[in-house]
């Protein structure tokens, strides 16, 4: 294979360029109006000419490598927007839509800590002006240029961008594929949030390249009515999905009988469970309440994965057997092999040393798939990117979080303590710690860290404040951490 075709592999640019008057079904939107599917279908050549419209709009009022911020809500109008920024060289920064004050605050952050040029925030339809826009269309990008930059969901007071170039992203999507065995025969269907590495790359971009086609909804229809999800899944005989466990769980638990009687899950075959820790109880739960409906545990795909190797590091692959859903739950869950091209190391970060096989420690990451580091903040990006080994020429991401690796295979006990998960989104303590400081003004004590209960997680904030009506402050800090968060 020549030097160029190789870096064509897996590239999101190139898949669009060859869709020209491509039927093959891209991506398919859908909402409710009552019980009403509202359905948008897109082909690939559909795709490619939409994108061409709104690269050309996007062109007229940016240059080549400027940070254009998209902030579309979740539809059409985010995967054209994010797609014309790849094609045309400008830097995407995705973000969550301004619907809300705390997230007009998020979006100003973005903009200001990139510099951004352009901050895309239209509505749900994209641009539809027909024109070719090919003067700007960069058909194979260099290995090296910045195509986005995904900033770590949740640190409200210091965004941090990491910087995701072409070829981490190619690298990021082959390992992908490769673990899946993704093909045009799949189909998928997501809720998951755009703006989010998951909802990225995992619903629109990796299905994009490998010809999956891909229903798309709204996370607030699934947060509504999580059976939607299920349905979906079900009529369009899904085979590809996931999402973190807490996903699982509310499908579970609020997938009422009269919504799933009829549903059949049988032609699910990779059910990524990732984005927060994998609980064992939930992934038991789930099959057992689904089996009924065709759905099978081998189908459950555990795995690890992180904002700053643009997605996916380890999962159990397709191909290997099922997890043990008999162990008991307090045992870490096996989130597999590393990924194509990746290498994993669980490192004693007192001493720099790896542990031997089975010991815990810090769990530390390599391959082609590491972004170059954060935007604009070069004493974070050595701090956690630049980890060496002695008698290893490699430079590993330290992720912050904690296992160990038997037999090859990744088992995650847990993460730094001072960042939070919950509901699949990680929040720094210190940024709920800011905004209990900001709302009751001046210098109080406070701490905020998660408590482990037996399937999930609450987030706890302690505060001491000398005050004479302890549940008016209550009051003002839940209302100011949820405006927040």
């Amino acid at each position: 294979m020549s030097q160029s075709l190789a870096r064509r592999e897996n590239c999101v640019v190139a898949a669009l360029a060859e869709a020209e008057g491509c039927a093959a079904p891209a991506f398919e939107f859908v909402r409710w109006r009552g019980e009403e599917e509202i359905v948008r279908t897109w082909s690939r050549g559909d795709l490619l000419a939409v994108v061409r419209a709104e690269a050309a709009l996007i062109a007229g009022r940016t240059r080549y490598g400027d940070r254009v911020v998209v902030a579309h809500p979740p539809g059409p109008a985010f995967v054209a927007a994010f797609l014309a920024c790849l094609v045309s060289g400008r830097i995407a920064v995705p973000a969550p839509a301004p619907l809300t004050a705390a997230s007009r605050a998020a979006v100003e952050r973005l903009a200001q800590a990139t510099d951004a040029t352009l901050v895309l925030s239209r509505g749900d339809s994209p641009a539809e002006t027909p024109g070719a826009a090919s003067d700007v269309f960069i058909a194979n990008p260099d290995e090296d240029a910045v195509a986005y930059l995904q900033f770590t969901s949740g640190s409200t007071e210091t965004p941090r961008g990491a910087v995701i170039t072409h070829g981490a992203l190619r690298a990021n999507i082959a390992a992908i594929g490769d673990a899946w065995a993704l093909g045009p025969t799949d189909r998928g269907a997501f809720w998951l949030p755009p703006f989010h590495d998951m909802g990225l790359v995992g619903a629109i971009l990796a299905p994009l390249v490998y010809g999956v086609p891909s229903t798309l909804m709204h996370p607030a229809a699934f947060l509504q009515r999580p059976a939607r999800w299920l349905q979906l899944m079900s009529s369009r005989r899904a085979t590809f999905s996931g999402g973190p466990n807490f996903a699982y769980d509310l499908a579970t638990d609020r997938g009422a009988r009269a919504d799933t009687a009829d549903l059949d899950l049988s032609s699910w075959r990779v059910a990524v469970n990732g984005a927060e820790p994998v609980r064992r109880r939930t992934l038991r739960r789930f099959a057992e309440r689904f089996a009924e409906n065709g759905f099978r545990a081998d189908a459950f795909a555990p795995g690890y994965g992180l904002a700053e190797s643009v997605l996916f590091v380890s999962a159990r692959r397709a191909d290997e057997d099922a997890i043990d859903l008999d162990a008991d739950d307090d045992e870490s869950v096996d989130c597999g092999p590393p990924g194509r091209g990746a290498a994993i190391c669980i490192v004693d970060e007192s001493s720099g040393a790896p542990v031997a096989d089975g010991a815990t420690g810090a769990i530390w990451v390599a391959g082609p798939s590491i972004a170059a580091g954060y935007w604009n903040a070069p004493e974070a990006s050595a701090a956690h990117f630049g980890g060496r080994i002695a008698g290893d020429d490699r430079t590993w991401l330290r992720t912050g979080d904690v296992g160990f690796l038997r037999a090859g295979r990744l088992h995650v006990c847990g993460r730094a303590k001072d960042v939070l998960i919950r509901g699949g989104r990680k929040t720094h303590a210190a940024d709920i710690e800011a905004v209990v400081v900001r709302t009751l003004g001046g210098r109080v004590s406070c701490a905020a860290f998660a408590v482990t209960k037996a399937h999930d997680e609450d987030i706890v904030v302690i505060v001491e404040h000398a005050s004479v009506t302890p549940e008016a402050v209550l009051a003002c800090l839940r209302d100011a951490i949820a405006a927040a968060f």
